[in-house]
């Protein structure tokens, strides 16, 4: 019945946009480039899915004789969530938007828009003075659990498995989600496996070498793309792998070598961190020896050290990938992807729109992982899971009022809702192409001009659907090789996943003191940087360890240990 409803309501909005265009007496209707919030961004993506074929409309007379649905009383809440527009410039599909949404899940939804820079610093604050609405996008750290557990917000655990989409979230998912095994959010998808390395395919070529599948390969690769001139313009000014501040580029390569995803088992079956394991020693061995061949930026060649202070967190992509200095980097897949794209766009390197429509290869290619001789291994990014939906207990107060709300969140995930938020009417700003897909109009109805009206919806959808309510159309798949390659990859990738074990856990001393957990990464990680450069040997590097040992790590340890082993592992 809510789909009969919602067909209804967007063929009220397609005739009013009918008659506007018919007011508009042939003037223009406007154009605009598809923005990017249009679609999921990439914190949190939708499940693959295929065209449906279409079903004929049920007749009145179908219609008439179905048994009436009783009649739920709409329910007034108020959600919070980031996003940096204040959807003021298309009032009308703005306000037809909500209405869809609030006819489709009988609620009355007022949205609260705050700036997304500084959304998820203020929640802390918001936490303490109480100050929350009804459902709200979190993250999940140490201030939220805190007031999760003091009772703020709704323990959701024993609900999920009621509702025939958030039933679908996967188990290592609820675990990242979880609180020492309860939920007190909802799980926002997000590819499991999607970091990896992405490298010049046509300097790969230029100089007669094999797609890298190991280590060693990719170490030689490397070498000859800081020495053999792969650009071929006679010329010293490359390096092999463009890095910058950000540390998370270790930690993908980490991986590769089998170091635990932050806790991992040792030979009893207990925690262990990370930096206490051989294999973390090993891999941080390997990533000395390619800076000290000079494969890294290192600051010569004018190319500067990967922690100069212009090497911003997450700058070599648009540094040094994207102005031919580096032939490598590692980054999340989507990221890297659009170093390719770059090049198109900007006609680089031979490269086109046409040309990679046409399947040519890139010059630019992606990676996922590589062998070491510990078999393939990926980062998890955290489960696939980025930040939740947390249901306060403030005017939220009963098991009822509980069980409307995951209502209301389950229902913004069935297809139809998603294909609504994401690309809005068909035949005003979509329609259906010739292959059956979802094509978005470059010139769209008088009725609405831009896509700022449904900017930042996407943050409040879980992305996890049931497959009786896929969406009832979608868009093409990918059509270009990089495209396809980034989507093979995500999808390989779930089988290598480096398994987090103390991902359902939350020590005490992560609430208390979270400063002291905070010093503890900040102080690895420096001691890290340091070891790579050659600025400490081994010696140093243990003696750095010990400290972070003594400085809290074994407390944390033994803290995370009680709770694994109390949940019967």
């Amino acid at each position: 019945m809510k789909k009969k409803a919602l067909s209804k309501i967007l063929a009220g909005i397609l005739a009013a946009g009918m008659v506007i265009g018919l007011v508009a007496c042939g003037g223009d209707s406007g154009s605009s480039t598809p923005s990017s919030s249009s679609t999921p961004s990439s914190s949190a993506e939708p499940s693959s899915s295929t065209p449906a074929e279409s079903t004929p409309a049920e007749s009145s007379s179908e219609e008439s004789s179905a048994p009436a649905e009783p009649e739920l009383e709409v329910m007034s809440i108020t959600v919070s969530l980031p996003s940096d527009e204040q959807h003021t410039d298309e009032v009308a599909a703005f306000d037809d938007l909500v209405a869809d949404i609030n006819e489709y899940t009988k609620m009355d939804v007022t949205w609260e828009w705050l700036e997304q820079a500084t959304y998820y610093e203020q929640l802390g604050l918001r936490y303490t003075a109480g100050n929350v609405t009804d459902v709200m996008v979190v993250g999940k750290d140490a201030s939220f659990t805190k007031a999760a557990q003091e009772g703020l917000f709704w323990d959701v655990t024993p609900y999920i498995d009621d509702y025939d989409n958030l039933a679908t979230i996967p188990e290592v998912t609820r675990q990242a989600a979880s609180v020492n095994g309860v939920m007190y959010g909802i799980p926002r998808a997000r590819t499991l496996a999607r970091s990896g390395f992405g490298y010049r395919l046509d300097w790969l070529n230029n100089l007669g070498l094999k797609a890298p599948t190991t280590w060693e390969e990719f170490s030689d690769m490397l070498y000859a793309f800081t020495y053999n001139d792969p650009d071929q313009n006679g010329q010293n000014d490359t390096v092999g792998l463009g890095l910058d501040q950000w540390d998370g580029e270790w930690q993908v390569m980490m991986m590769w070598f089998n170091v635990p995803d932050t806790w991992g088992l040792d030979d009893d079956g207990n925690l262990i961190h990370y930096s206490q394991t051989e294999e973390y020693k090993t891999a941080l061995k390997a990533f000395r020896e390619l800076y000290q061949q000079g494969v890294i930026n290192n600051g010569s060649n004018g190319i500067p050290d990967f922690l100069d202070e212009t090497m911003t967190p997450g700058s070599a992509r648009n540094t040094l990938l994207r102005t031919g200095l580096a032939g490598a980097g590692i980054q999340v897949l989507d990221d890297l992807r659009k170093v390719q794209t770059y090049f198109e766009e900007q006609g680089l390197y031979g490269q086109s729109a046409d040309r990679s429509a046409a399947g040519e290869d890139p010059a630019f290619t992606l990676g996922n992982w590589l062998e070491t001789g510990t078999g393939p291994h990926a980062l998890q990014n955290n489960g696939g899971m980025n930040n939740m939906i947390a249901i306060s207990t403030v005017n939220i107060k009963t098991e009822d009022q509980l069980k409307r709300v995951l209502q209301f969140l389950n229902d913004l995930n069935d297809g139809e809702v998603l294909n609504l938020i994401e690309y809005g009417w068909e035949g005003l700003t979509w329609d259906i192409d010739e292959n059956g897909y979802l094509a978005l109009r470059d010139e769209y109805d008088p009725y609405v001009t831009t896509r700022n009206y449904n900017n930042g919806f996407n943050q409040i959808l879980a992305y996890f659907t049931a497959p009786e309510n896929a969406r009832p159309v979608t868009t093409a798949p990918a059509s270009t090789p990089i495209t396809r390659l980034e989507q093979q990859l995500y999808e390989e990738g779930k089988s290598f996943t480096t398994l987090n074990y103390g991902l359902a856990y939350t020590a005490p001393m992560q609430e208390s003191e979270a400063e002291t957990i905070t010093s503890l990464s900040t102080n690895l990680n420096e001691a890290q940087r340091q070891y790579i450069k050659g600025e400490i040997d081994d010696t140093g590097l243990d003696a750095a360890l010990e400290t972070w040992r003594n400085a809290g790590g074994d407390r944390w340890t033994d803290e995370m240990n009680e709770l694994y082993h109390a949940a019967g592992n």
